[in-house]
C-alpha cells in the first residue's frame, strides 16, 4: 500500500508583501497546481490516502473558487482518503463551517483522533499525551504539528511521525525505531525557504514503512550573502550579485532569489538595496535584496552643518529612531539630495 504525506500548502496565501500583484496571482495558481499535480501523482501510484499536516489553506484568504477546485480533485479520486490535521485553530474553525465537503475528506479533531486505511492506523494529535494506546497488530502513523521536539514520540512503536509547520524538508530516525519527517511545503512561500520542495511517498508492507521524498517545486529559492565593502555604484553591486548567483548549480530565470548585502558602505557612494533589487529583477522571477547587515559610520560631532547634507545627517544621527530606521532615512535622504531615484 502507498500513502502520500504533504504539509504547509497554504492555498491562496497572499504574497503581496514580497511579490508584485501579477506575480502574486501567478504564484497562487502555482500552489494550486502543485496540489492538483501531487494528487495526480498519488493516483498514478495507486496511493490510498493523502495525509496533510496543517496548512492546506490560508483560511483568512482562501477563495471559494480555489476551495471548489480542491473539492473537485478529491471527488475525482474517491479511492483515496484525504486526511487533514489542521495547522491552527483558524483552519479548524474554517473547515468546521464548511458544507458539502467530499466524503473522502476527513478532519482530525478531539473526537476523531484516528482513521484507518488498510493495515495502517493514522493518528492526528497536537499533544503527545493525547495519543491513545496503539493496536500493535497495525502499522502506526502519527501526524502532529509544531516544532521538532520528538520527546514523547520515541520508543512508542510509531513507524512514521509526520510533522507540520516546517516549511523546509527535515527528516531522521526516531529513537527506538521508526522515522520522522517534515516534508516542508510543496512550493516555496518565502525567499528564505531554500532547498528542494515536495512531499513524501510512503511504501507500506505488512510490518514496516519506507518513506521516499518526491520533488514537486516549480520554483526554487536561492540565498547568497554579498560583501559590498569598497564597491561603488548600484550597477557594480548588481553585477557582483549576478556573478555570484550564476555560480549556483541549476539556477535559472524561474528562481526566487534573496541577496543579503553585508560589509561597509561609503556614504559618498550610497548603495540602495531596492535599486539593486530592481536591477536584478530582470533576470529572475522574483528577487529580494536586504541590507540590514550593512554598516556605515556617522560622526555627528564632526559635522559642521555648513551644507544641507550635513544638517540632514546631524539631525538624523541625533534623533531617537532605531539604528535600522536611521540607516534607512539616511540612505533615502542622501539619494534624494543627490537627485537620484528613490525606491
Amino acid at each position: 500500500m502507498r500513502l502520500i504525506h504533504c504539509s504547509d500548502i497554504h492555498l491562496d496565501i497572499p504574497f503581496g508583501n514580497i511579490l508584485s500583484q501579477d506575480k502574486s496571482a501567478t504564484r497562487k495558481q502555482e500552489l494550486l497546481s502543485a496540489f492538483v499535480q501531487m494528487v495526480g501523482f498519488a493516483a498514478s501510484e495507486d496511493a490510498l490516502g493523502v495525509l496533510i499536516t496543517g496548512g492546506l489553506v490560508d483560511s483568512e484568504h482562501i477563495s471559494r473558487q480555489t476551495m471548489e477546485r480542491v473539492y473537485a480533485v478529491m471527488r475525482e479520486n474517491p479511492q483515496m482518503q484525504f486526511l487533514l490535521l489542521p495547522g491552527n485553530s483558524y483552519e479548524s474553525a474554517y473547515f468546521s463551517m464548511e458544507k458539502n465537503m467530499p466524503e473522502n475528506f476527513r478532519i482530525f479533531s478531539d473526537l476523531e483522533k484516528k482513521f484507518t486505511i488498510g493495515n495502517t492506523d493514522i493518528y492526528g494529535v497536537y499533544d503527545v499525551s493525547k495519543l491513545p494506546l496503539f493496536d500493535e497488530r497495525q502499522i502506526n502513523i502519527v501526524l502532529t504539528s509544531g516544532n521538532l521536539n520528538l520527546r514523547g514520540f520515541e520508543d512508542r512503536g510509531i513507524k512514521y511521525l509526520g510533522l507540520g509547520l516546517e516549511r523546509t524538508y527535515k527528516h531522521g530516525d526516531l529513537k527506538g525505531g521508526g522515522y520522522f519527517c517534515a516534508p516542508g511545503s510543496l512550493e516555496a512561500l518565502d525567499f528564505n525557504e531554500g532547498g528542494n520542495k515536495g512531499f513524501m511517498e510512503l511504501y507500506i508492507n505488512d510490518t514496516d514503512i519506507s518513506p521516499v521524498f518526491v520533488r514537486s517545486g516549480k520554483r526554487l529559492c536561492y540565498d547568497i550573502e554579498l560583501d559590498i565593502t569598497g564597491t561603488v555604484g548600484t550597477e557594480n553591486v548588481a553585477d557582483s550579485a549576478r556573478t555570484s548567483l550564476g555560480l549556483i548549480p541549476g539556477i535559472n530565470g524561474a528562481a526566487m532569489v534573496h541577496v543579503n548585502l553585508v560589509g561597509r558602505m561609503d556614504l559618498d557612494h550610497i548603495i540602495d538595496d531596492k535599486a539593486v533589487q530592481k536591477n536584478l529583477s530582470r533576470d529572475y522571477f522574483a528577487v529580494s535584496v536586504t541590507d540590514k547587515d550593512v554598516d556605515f559610520d556617522i560622526d555627528g560631532e564632526s559635522l559642521t552643518e555648513n551644507t544641507l547634507r550635513e544638517r540632514f545627517l546631524k539631525r538624523v544621527s541625533e534623533g531617537n529612531e532605531s539604528v535600522e530606521l536611521k540607516k534607512e532615512i539616511i540612505k533615502k535622504g542622501i539619494l534624494a539630495l543627490a537627485g537620484g531615484e528613490v525606491f
